[in-house]
């Protein structure tokens, strides 16, 4: 089996206590069937407290029983696990063992990195100045379940993805030039993928690799936006509002993993009802991206991590329009939420609120099984997530190319 993981990766340690928040409250733990197995075997007082918070959930595993403040049963006082400290970090369920790290596998090639829902993981991530690079090593494991994906289109997806990387760690881009080149590009490979052409993705590819090409391609999606804004004046500039305050609309039996998520989206939509109109709302945004010039590589290793986690899969689903869109609209929400607060701290924006932010959204959309697959339906049926309301959206700025 071959492991792929970001080099940083290897940076990654968990602090622990130390941690000003717990990745142990919140959310249901998932118990894969061998470690409940072993639970079950446990023995003595902390047997009994085991058998007590098990659940089985009919497939071979189970759930534990959370407090009534939804924190793990086993997260004593110090935010410290009791599991890990009575049985060993070897006992740890695959869920405990795991996070914050996700782990794709496609064939004999594994792909294992870490989610910004973990504060630490986010410091990595955000204060990243470098590009990414990848460290692959075979992990000496046999591959253990059937190659069952389509291995030319894995490859010719692979391929698409590095460009997208190009794309996004290119220095003329900036991280909103990125995101419409990126939903350009998605746009075109879903067609023939919709089509089941899917030697045409490299064709589509090479275009892209091409700088001058994509300086072309974002020239005619921004002008074909602001056309469409000056036919229908004051029209678009209301749809612009009410699209990205729609980013944050609740929908039924919502998770809320952490209530501070809802503090932020009243943030914003104080931020929003301040604001006389499109026009200040406008200003607003090229003021921010003013204020964050210097930082705006930050943004671009957010979607370094949305391409690299999510861009791939679409070899099982051929859906890899719904990718790019995890990647653009987790990237625009952020900046979005950023700027609110930003806005409200009088015109600055610390990086551990940054990050913090990051970590909520992250565990809304990320790690919550449910939201995860409404958000999922929202990004393909949603007029507010159409590539061209996605497209006015980052057209509220000043461009460089």
């Amino acid at each position: 089996m071959k492991v792929c993981t970001p080099h940083y990766y290897k940076d990654f340690k968990c602090i622990a206590g130390a941690c000003t928040d717990t990745c142990c409250a919140g959310w249901d733990v998932d118990v894969d069937a061998k470690a409940y197995q072993y639970y079950q075997s446990v023995k003595g007082a902390f047997g009994k407290r085991l058998k007590s918070v098990m659940n089985p959930d009919g497939e071979g595993g189970c759930t534990f029983t959370l407090s009534e403040n939804k924190r793990c049963p086993f997260l004593n006082k110090k935010n410290l696990c009791d599991l890990y400290t009575e049985l060993g970090e070897d006992k740890l369920c695959d869920t405990c063992a795991e996070f914050p790290r996700f782990i794709n596998v496609y064939g004999n090639e594994k792909e294992i990195g870490i989610a910004p829902s973990c504060k630490t993981a986010g410091e990595l991530i955000f204060n990243l100045q470098e590009k990414w690079t990848f460290d692959v090593k075979e992990d000496g494991t046999p591959i253990n379940q059937v190659n069952d994906i389509d291995g030319f289109l894995y490859y010719q997806l692979k391929g698409a993805r590095i460009c997208a990387y190009d794309i996004i760690q290119n220095d003329i881009f900036s991280s909103d030039e990125a995101a419409i080149l990126l939903l350009d590009m998605a746009v075109k490979l879903q067609k023939v993928l919709d089509k089941e052409k899917d030697s045409a993705i490299s064709g589509i590819v090479k275009k892209y690799r091409d700088e001058n090409y994509c300086k072309h391609r974002l020239l005619q999606c921004i002008n074909h936006t602001v056309a469409i804004e000056m036919d229908k004046q004051n029209k678009i500039y209301t749809n612009v509002l009410k699209s990205v305050c729609q980013f944050f609309d609740t929908f039924p039996d919502m998770e809320i993993i952490n209530p501070d998520w809802n503090g932020y989206v009243s943030c914003y939509h104080q931020f929003i009802g301040s604001l006389s109109g499109y026009k200040e709302y406008k200003k607003m945004v090229q003021s921010f991206d003013k204020y964050y010039k210097d930082r705006d590589y930050e943004y671009k290793q957010l979607l370094m991590y949305y391409i690299y986690r999510y861009f791939l899969y679409a070899v099982y689903d051929y859906n890899i329009l719904l990718k790019v869109k995890n990647a653009v609209v987790g990237y625009e929400v952020l900046k979005q939420l950023d700027m609110a607060v930003w806005y409200q701290n009088g015109g600055v924006l610390d990086k551990k609120e940054q990050i913090d932010i990051a970590h909520l959204y992250s565990r809304q959309f990320e790690h919550s099984y449910y939201n995860y697959e409404v958000y999922s339906k929202l990004f393909c049926k949603k007029r507010c997530y159409s590539v061209c309301n996605l497209f006015r959206v980052f057209c509220c700025k000043e461009w460089k190319c």
